[in-house]
C-alpha cells in the first residue's frame, strides 16, 4: 500500500500512533489477531518518506501488507518559513486568482459546507486586517488630541504621533501573537500557507512539487516492478493529497500505462478529496490534463467522501468538472463514489466529540469501522479480499 498524505508539515511518527491505535481496535472488533512492526523513517524521496509493515492472521489465510507513505514535508517547509509580510502578500496574489477563476462560487454550488471552508482563509485575512488596523485608525483622532493637550511644551505633535505609532506597533503585535497562538486550533496560518501552495501548483509554477512528483512516480512504477506478480498494489491519498496523487498517478502511466492491469491488481483510492481546492484555481494548466490521463486510464478508481466533513470536497463529480477531453463527445468515466457513513462508524460518543472538531473530524478515514458493511482502511489494507473487491462490496453495503 503506498499512501500520499495531505498538506501536513508534521512528520509521519506523529500521526503513526492514531493508525497503531485504531488498527488495535479494528482487531477487536472483527476478533482477529495481528501486529503493524516500528514505523521506519527519513527514507527517500525527500528524507521524509515512511515505511511499516502489518500482518492479520484471518480464519483461512494471512494477509501481509508493506506499507509506504510518500515524503513531502521537505517541500512544503519553505512555505511555513517566509515572513508574515511576505505570506500576507502571497496569500492576497492566492485569493484573487481563485475568485477570478470562479473557484468559490463554483465550491459553494456544488457543496455549500465545503465552499463556506475554502472561504475561511481568505475571510480570517480579512478579520486580521480589521482587528489589526481598525482600533488604531478609531482611536487615532483621540490619541492625537488628548496627549497633544497633555503635553504643554513645543514638541506636542511629535510625542502625540510617536505614542500613536508606538501604541499601533504594540496593539497590531499583539494580534498577531493572539493569531500565532491559536493557530493549533484554527489553523489559519496552515490553511493560507496550503492555498499559496495550490496557486503554485495549479499554475504549474512549483518546480520543487513537480520533482517530487516524478520521483513518487518513479517510486511507485519500481514498487510495481519488485512486487510479486499476484500483489495487490494500491495507492491510497487523503485530503490535499489526493490532487496531487492525480497528478503522480498521470505520471506513472507516462511511464508503464499497463500498471493499471497488472495480474495482481492495481486500485486508486482518494479519501476526502480536496480537488475542488486546486481545481478551483482552474485547470487548464496540467491539473485537467492529468485527470484526464488518470480517467482514460481505466484504473479502478474509488473516491471516498464524508458529507460531515466539510473538509471534504466530495460532492464534486471530478471528471466532469476538470478532466478536459481531447476528443469532441468524449465520455469519460467517474471514479466509485460513496459516502464513508462517518456517524455510522464510530460510536455516538465519539462523533458527538468531533461533530463539530472539522480538522480531528477529517482524519475519520482512518478511524476502524465499529460497524461492517462500510469503508475500513485496516480492512481494505489487510482484509481478506482484494482491495477492488472489497471497495465494490463496501459501494452495496456488504463486507
Amino acid at each position: 500500500m503506498i499512501y500520499f498524505p495531505g498538506y501536513d508539515l508534521r512528520p509521519a511518527r506523529y500521526c503513526f500512533p492514531l493508525l497503531r491505535k485504531e488498527f488495535d481496535t479494528f482487531l477487536k472488533i472483527r476478533k482477529v489477531n495481528g501486529a503493524l512492526s516500528q514505523l521506519s523513517e527519513g527514507l527517500d524521496p525527500g528524507g521524509t518518506t515512511a515505511s511499516w509493515s502489518g500482518h492479520v492472521d484471518w480464519p483461512d489465510s494471512r494477509v501481509e501488507t508493506t506499507f509506504v507513505q510518500l515524503g513531502w514535508r521537505d517541500v512544503i517547509k519553505a512555505d511555513f518559513r517566509r515572513s508574515w509580510p511576505r505570506t500576507i502578500a502571497d496569500a492576497i496574489r492566492s485569493f484573487m486568482m481563485i475568485a477570478q477563476a470562479g473557484g468559490y462560487r463554483a465550491a459553494l454550488k456544488s457543496n455549500w459546507a465545503h465552499g463556506v471552508f475554502c472561504l475561511y482563509p481568505p475571510v480570517g485575512l480579512l478579520l486580521y486586517f480589521l482587528a489589526s488596523l481598525l482600533p488604531p485608525i478609531l482611536l487615532a483622532p483621540v490619541i492625537l488630541r488628548n496627549v497633544g493637550a497633555a503635553v504643554r511644551q513645543g514638541h506636542a505633535e511629535e510625542i502625540a504621533w510617536s505614542v500613536l505609532l508606538g501604541g499601533s506597533a504594540a496593539w497590531m503585535l499583539a494580534v498577531y501573537l493572539l493569531m500565532t497562538w491559536l493557530e493549533p486550533k484554527s489553523y489559519f496560518r496552515y490553511l493560507v500557507n496550503s492555498w499559496h501552495f495550490m496557486a503554485r501548483l495549479a499554475r504549474n509554477n512549483h518546480p520543487e512539487m513537480l520533482a517530487r512528483i516524478e520521483e513518487s512516480a518513479d517510486l511507485i512504477v519500481a514498487a510495481a516492478a519488485e512486487a510479486d506478480e499476484d500483489t495487490d498494489l494500491v495507492f491510497v491519498s487523503h485530503s490535499c493529497g489526493t490532487f496531487v496523487a492525480i497528478y503522480i498517478l498521470a505520471a506513472v502511466l507516462r511511464r508503464q500505462p499497463d500498471i493499471v492491469r497488472r495480474p495482481g491488481g492495481f486500485s486508486f483510492v482518494t479519501m476526502g478529496p480536496a480537488f475542488d481546492c486546486l481545481g478551483g484555481f482552474g485547470a487548464q494548466d496540467g491539473f485537467g490534463d492529468a485527470m484526464t490521463a488518470v480517467a482514460r486510464s481505466g484504473v479502478d478508481w474509488t473516491d471516498l467522501y464524508g458529507p460531515h466533513d466539510p473538509l471534504c470536497g466530495g460532492r464534486t463529480t471530478p471528471v466532469a468538472r476538470y478532466a478536459q477531453p481531447n476528443k469532441s463527445g468524449e465520455t469519460l468515466p467517474e471514479p466509485r463514489r460513496y459516502s464513508v457513513c462517518i456517524p455510522d462508524r464510530m460510536t455516538a460518543k465519539r462523533f458527538r466529540y468531533l461533530r463539530f472538531r472539522f480538522f480531528a473530524l477529517h482524519f475519520n478515514y482512518f478511524f476502524a469501522s465499529v460497524r461492517p458493511g462500510l469503508f475500513d482502511f485496516y480492512r481494505l489494507t489487510l482484509g481478506p479480499k482484494r482491495a477492488v473487491d472489497q471497495l465494490k462490496a463496501w459501494d452495496n453495503g456488504r463486507d
